[in-house]
C-alpha cells in the first residue's frame, strides 16, 4: 500500500511538472508572438506606415494588455497621425507601466502636451527629458528652442487677435488632406492640392506614407452663385499618377507646379504649365526652361517644394533643401536681369532658420513675403506663418501672424489675395473640420497689409 501511495505521489509530481513545462512553453510562445508583432510594427512605423504599425501594436497589446512598448508604439502612431488625445492616453499608460519604456518617452509626452495646449505639462516633460540628455544630444532634440516656443505660445493664446476664419466647405474640403490653396491674380481661379482617391490613377505611395498621391484641383469663380464652382483635377495635361501640387499662378494665369515623378524629376522639382485658350493647361515644363542652365540651378538634385513669382516675373522665390543652407530646407530666390535669371541666392538668416522653411509666397507686387517655418523662437508651435515687409533687399524681421491664425498645430501653406486682405491657408483648425487638413479663408485686414502695397 505504501509503495502504491508513493507511486501516486510521484505520478502527480510528474504530471504537475509536465503541466508547468507546458505552461512555461505557452508563456514563451505568447511573449515571442508579442515581441515579433512589436518588432514588425516598429519597422512599419519607421517606414511611415502608421496605420499598418498601429494595427500590429494593437494586436500586441491585445495579447499583453500591460505591455509598455506596445502602448508606447501606439502613442507614437497616433501622434504621427495627429490624433493627439489618443496619443496622450497611450503615452500615459506606457509611462505608468514603465517610465523607462523608451529613451524618448518624455520627449514624446512633451510634444503631445504641446499639441494639446497643455503648456505647463509639456514644459515639465521637456525639462525632465533634457536632464537625461548628453550635451552632444541636446542640440539634436532642440529642447531649449521648444521651451522658448512654449513660453511664446502660452502668452500668445491669451491675447488672440479678432479674426474671422472660415472653413471653405465640403465643396472644397474632404476627409483627406487639402492644402496649398492659391487664388489667381485676376480672381477667376483657385487651385489647391489634395490627396484623395480620385487622383489620377488613384494610386497609394507604398514607398513613403501609404497615402494617395497628390493632384492639383482647380475651380472657377461662379458669378451666378457668388462662390467657387466644383473643383476638378481634369485640367489638361497637368496631373500625373504621382505627386503633383499647385504652387501658384503667374500674371497670365499659368500654373506654378510641384512635381515628384519616379524616374523623371530629381526629387521634387518646380514646373510651369501655360494656360490654354479654354480652362485647361498645357503639359508642365521645368521652370525657366528657356534657360536650361538656370532651370537646372533652381531644380537641383535635391528637394524643391514651393515656389512663388512676382507679377512682373522679376523675382522667383522657392524652397530647397540643398546643402549650404541654414537648416533643413531654406528659402532661395533668383532675379530676372534682362531676359534671364541670376543663379539662386539664399534669402539669408533673417528669413531662414536653423530648422525647416516649408512654404513661400511672395505677393504679386513683391512688397510682402509670406512663409512658414517650424524653428523660430516666436512660434506658437510646429509650423507657423510669418510675413516680412519692405520688398526685396529690404525685408523686415519676420512677423508671426499671431493666434488664432497660428496655433499649436501645423499651418504649413498660405497665399494672400492681391489686395492683401484675405489669406487662404491649409491648416488643422477645429472649425467645421472634415477630418484632416482643410482649406480656410481668413480675413487678415486687421494686419493692414494694404498699407505696404500702396493701396487705400
Amino acid at each position: 500500500m505504501k509503495h502504491i501511495t508513493l507511486l501516486l505521489i510521484a505520478s502527480l509530481l510528474i504530471i504537475k511538472a509536465h503541466t508547468q513545462v507546458i505552461d512555461s512553453v505557452k508563456v514563451i510562445i505568447e511573449r515571442t508572438k508579442v515581441q515579433l508583432k512589436i518588432t514588425d510594427a516598429t519597422s512599419k512605423y519607421y517606414k511611415n506606415n502608421y496605420k499598418g504599425a498601429l494595427n500590429l501594436f494593437k494586436e500586441a497589446l491585445a495579447l499583453d494588455k500591460n505591455n509598455p512598448k506596445a502602448n508606447f508604439g501606439i502613442a507614437q502612431c497616433y501622434y504621427s497621425m495627429k490624433n493627439y488625445e489618443k496619443a496622450k492616453q497611450f503615452s500615459e499608460d506606457a509611462f505608468r507601466i514603465d517610465p523607462k519604456v523608451d529613451d524618448d518617452i518624455k520627449y514624446l509626452m512633451g510634444n503631445i502636451y504641446f499639441r494639446l495646449s497643455e503648456f505647463d505639462k509639456s514644459k515639465k516633460y521637456f525639462l525632465a527629458f533634457a536632464s537625461t540628455l548628453k550635451p552632444e544630444k541636446s542640440k539634436e532634440y532642440s529642447v531649449d528652442l521648444l521651451i522658448k516656443q512654449l513660453s511664446y505660445a502660452k502668452a500668445e493664446v491669451n491675447k488672440p487677435n479678432k479674426v474671422e476664419i472660415k472653413n471653405m466647405g465640403e465643396n472644397i474640403n474632404t476627409k483627406n488632406l487639402e492644402f496649398a490653396p492659391c487664388i489667381s491674380q485676376d480672381g477667376k481661379y483657385m487651385i489647391f492640392t489634395s490627396r484623395r482617391s480620385n487622383t489620377m490613377g488613384g494610386g497609394i505611395d507604398i514607398h513613403y506614407d501609404f497615402l494617395y498621391f497628390s493632384d492639383i484641383y482647380l475651380c472657377k469663380w461662379d458669378e451666378d452663385i457668388d462662390d467657387w464652382g466644383t473643383p476638378s483635377n481634369n485640367i489638361g495635361k497637368v496631373n500625373t499618377e504621382f505627386y503633383d501640387g499647385g504652387l501658384g499662378f503667374t500674371s497670365d494665369n499659368s500654373l506654378l507646379v510641384y512635381r515628384n515623378i519616379f524616374n523623371v524629376t530629381r526629387s521634387g522639382d518646380i514646373y510651369v504649365a501655360k494656360k490654354a485658350d479654354s480652362d485647361t493647361w498645357a503639359s508642365p515644363k521645368p521652370i525657366a526652361y528657356k534657360n536650361k542652365k538656370i532651370s537646372k540651378k533652381i531644380n537641383s538634385t535635391y528637394f524643391e517644394s514651393s515656389a512663388s513669382i512676382t507679377a512682373d516675373e522679376k523675382f522667383i522665390y522657392f524652397v530647397s533643401d540643398r546643402p549650404g543652407g541654414s537648416g533643413q530646407a531654406d528659402i532661395y530666390y533668383v532675379e530676372k536681369i534682362d531676359k534671364t535669371y541670376t543663379e539662386p541666392v539664399n534669402a539669408g538668416t533673417t528669413i531662414n532658420s536653423s530648422g525647416d522653411e516649408k512654404c513661400v509666397f511672395i505677393h504679386p507686387t513683391g512688397k510682402i513675403l509670406f512663409f512658414t517655418s517650424d524653428s523660430r523662437e516666436n512660434s506658437i508651435g510646429s509650423y507657423d506663418i510669418y510675413y516680412c515687409t519692405g520688398g526685396h533687399g529690404n525685408w523686415s524681421e519676420p512677423i508671426n501672424m499671431g493666434y488664432p491664425i497660428n496655433t499649436v498645430l501645423e499651418e504649413k501653406t498660405i497665399s494672400v489675395s492681391s489686395d492683401g486682405k484675405t489669406a487662404y491657408v491649409g491648416a488643422y483648425y477645429d472649425i467645421e473640420n472634415h477630418g484632416d487638413a482643410d482649406i480656410f479663408k481668413i480675413d487678415i485686414s486687421f494686419l493692414k497689409l494694404d498699407e505696404f502695397l500702396g493701396k487705400d
